[in-house]
C-alpha cells in the first residue's frame, strides 16, 4: 500500500497515466489526435510601384484611382506611386493564386492602356522624392520615426502571405489572440511561428530584389536592411533609424500563447509612450483591442485573423507562386499533423530535417545574427546560407510531393534559382554592371532597366497564368 504522505497524489502510476499523459497530449498533438475542422485559407498581399512613360516613378495616384473604377481589388500604400494588389482568400492555393494573378494582369493592362507600368521589384534603383500618403495613420507614424526615416518604407515593395490562424484561437470581437490552456490546436500556432521564423533567411534570399535605392547600391536586399534595421542585420538607418527601440526586426521563437500576447502588446505600449512622448494623444490608437495594429516585422498576426508572413522582397509572380507554395505545404505539414518544430543545437546540414513527429531548426541566434544576415548581404556566396537553402527546399518539396504533386511544377524557379546560384538582385547586379555601373547608377540607366523589368513582368504574369491552369 503506497503511504499518501509520500504519495498525496495517489500511486505513482495513476499520477503518470491520467496526469503526464494528459499533459502531453495537450500541449504535444501527435498526428493520431483529431485535427483541426477546418482548411486553412491563403491570401495575397503584393506591393508595385507605378512608373509613367519614362520609366519614373509617378507619384500622381492616377492609375489607383483607374483601377478602383475597374474594380480592380487595389489600394494606396504608406507613400504615393505605390501601389497594392490582394485577393479573396481560399482553401485551395491554385484559387488563390489564379485569383493575385488575374488581378495583376488586370492591373498591367490597364497600366499600359493609360501610359504607365507597373515595376515588380522591392526598390526602385533610380531616384525618386517619396510623398507620404496623406492618412492620419501614416501620418501618425512618420511623427514618431521622423519623417526621412519614416520615408524609408516608402522606397520598399513586399509580399505577403496570409494564412487563416486554427479554429478557436482568434477572437473575432476583439481583433486578438484568445490565451488558452486547453486548446490542442494552439500547439500548431506556435511552431507554424517558430517554423516560419527559422525559414525567413532562406525565404528572403530567393525573392531578393532590391540592391539598388536611390541610384546607390546597399545591399542584396536592400529592403531588409531599411525595413527592419538594427545590429542583427549590420544597419543603423533606414524606417526605424532614430527609434531602434520600435524595430520590426525577425523576433524570436515562442514557446508559449501568453509570450506571444505578451511580446505583442509590449510594442502596444512602447508607441504608446513614443506618442506621448511627442505630445500625440495615444487614446484613438492604442486600447488593447489595437495591440496588432502595431506589428510590422517579418512575422505578424493580422487583425484579420491570419498568421502573415511579410518579410520577403516583391518579386516575379512565378518566383512568388514557388515560395508561396513552399510556405503553403510546410504550413499544412505542421498544422494538419501536428508536427513540433524543435530547435535544437544542429548543424545547419541538418536543419529542417523530419525525425518521428518533430521538425530540428537552428537556434535562434544562428538564424538571426548568421543566417539573416547573410541573406542580405551575401546571398548565395554564403556556403552556409546555400545548404540551408537547399535543406528547406528538401523538405518542402517532398512535402508538396507527397500531399498533392500537381504542383510540383510551381516549385521550378526555386529549383533554378538553387541550380544557378543567382537570384533577382544577382540579375540586376549584372545588368547594371554591363552598362558599365557599380555601386551607383545613373538615372537615365535606372529608368532604362525599370521599363525592360517591368515589360518582363507582363510575360512572367502570363506565364504564372499558363502554369496555374496547365498543372493544376
Amino acid at each position: 500500500m503506497v503511504d499518501p504522505l509520500k504519495d498525496p497524489l495517489g500511486t505513482v502510476e495513476h499520477f503518470t497515466s491520467d496526469v503526464v499523459k494528459r499533459l502531453t497530449s495537450l500541449h504535444f498533438p501527435t498526428k493520431a489526435s483529431e485535427k483541426p475542422l477546418k482548411r486553412s485559407m491563403t491570401g495575397y498581399e503584393t506591393e508595385t510601384f507605378v512608373l509613367n512613360e519614362q520609366g519614373k516613378v509617378d507619384h500622381s495616384g492616377k492609375l489607383l484611382a483607374l483601377a478602383k473604377k475597374a474594380k480592380i481589388h487595389a489600394a494606396p500604400e504608406a507613400a504615393k506611386g505605390m501601389i497594392e494588389v490582394m485577393c479573396l482568400p481560399y482553401k485551395r492555393l491554385r484559387s488563390t493564386s489564379l485569383e493575385i494573378t488575374n488581378n495583376l494582369i488586370k492591373l498591367t493592362k490597364l497600366a499600359k492602356k493609360n501610359n504607365y507600368h507597373i515595376y515588380p521589384f522591392a526598390t526602385y534603383p533610380g531616384k525618386q522624392t517619396v510623398q507620404i500618403t496623406n492618412k492620419p495613420w501614416y501620418k501618425l507614424q512618420a511623427n514618431i520615426l521622423g519623417e526621412e526615416n519614416y520615408k524609408s518604407s516608402g522606397l520598399c515593395c513586399g509580399y505577403h502571405q496570409h494564412y487563416s490562424l486554427p479554429r478557436g484561437l482568434f477572437d473575432q470581437k476583439n481583433k486578438t489572440l484568445k490565451y488558452t490552456t486547453s486548446s490542442k490546436v494552439k500547439r500548431t500556432l506556435l511552431d507554424s511561428w517558430n517554423f516560419l521564423t527559422a525559414a525567413d533567411p532562406a525565404l528572403t534570399c530567393f525573392l531578393q530584389s532590391s540592391p539598388f535605392v536611390q541610384g546607390k547600391y546597399i545591399a542584396k536586399d536592400s529592403r531588409l536592411l531599411m525595413y527592419r534595421g538594427g545590429g542583427a542585420v549590420q544597419y543603423h538607418k533606414g524606417k526605424y533609424g532614430k527609434r531602434p527601440d520600435l524595430a520590426a526586426g525577425l523576433g524570436p521563437y515562442e514557446r508559449t500563447i501568453k509570450d506571444l500576447l505578451w511580446r505583442l502588446d509590449q510594442r502596444r505600449l512602447k508607441w504608446k509612450a513614443a506618442m506621448e512622448a511627442a505630445k500625440i494623444n495615444p487614446t484613438p490608437y492604442t486600447n488593447p483591442r489595437d495591440t496588432l495594429k502595431f506589428t510590422w516585422n517579418p512575422l505578424k498576426i493580422n487583425p484579420l485573423g491570419t498568421l502573415e508572413y511579410r518579410g520577403c522582397d516583391m518579386n516575379f509572380m512565378t518566383n512568388i507562386l514557388a515560395v508561396s507554395t513552399m510556405i503553403k505545404f510546410c504550413l499544412r505539414k505542421i498544422q494538419q499533423d501536428y508536427t513540433l518544430v524543435l530547435s535544437s543545437d544542429i548543424d545547419i546540414k541538418d536543419a529542417f530535417k523530419i525525425e518521428g513527429n518533430f521538425l530540428f531548426v537552428p537556434p535562434h541566434t544562428t538564424v538571426r545574427e548568421e543566417m539573416q544576415p547573410a541573406s542580405a548581404h551575401e546571398g548565395f556566396k554564403n556556403k552556409q546560407l546555400r545548404q540551408y537553402m537547399h535543406r528547406l527546399y528538401k523538405f518542402a518539396r517532398a512535402e508538396v510531393k507527397e500531399f498533392d504533386s500537381d504542383y510540383l511544377p510551381l516549385l521550378k524557379p526555386i529549383g533554378k534559382i538553387l541550380d544557378e546560384e543567382e537570384t533577382v538582385a544577382d540579375h540586376i547586379i549584372n545588368d547594371v554592371k554591363k552598362k558599365g555601373y557599380t555601386t551607383t547608377i545613373s538615372q537615365g540607366a535606372a529608368q532604362e532597366l525599370s521599363l525592360k523589368y517591368a515589360a518582363l513582368f507582363e510575360q512572367d504574369l502570363e506565364k504564372a497564368k499558363h502554369e496555374l491552369e496547365k498543372y493544376i
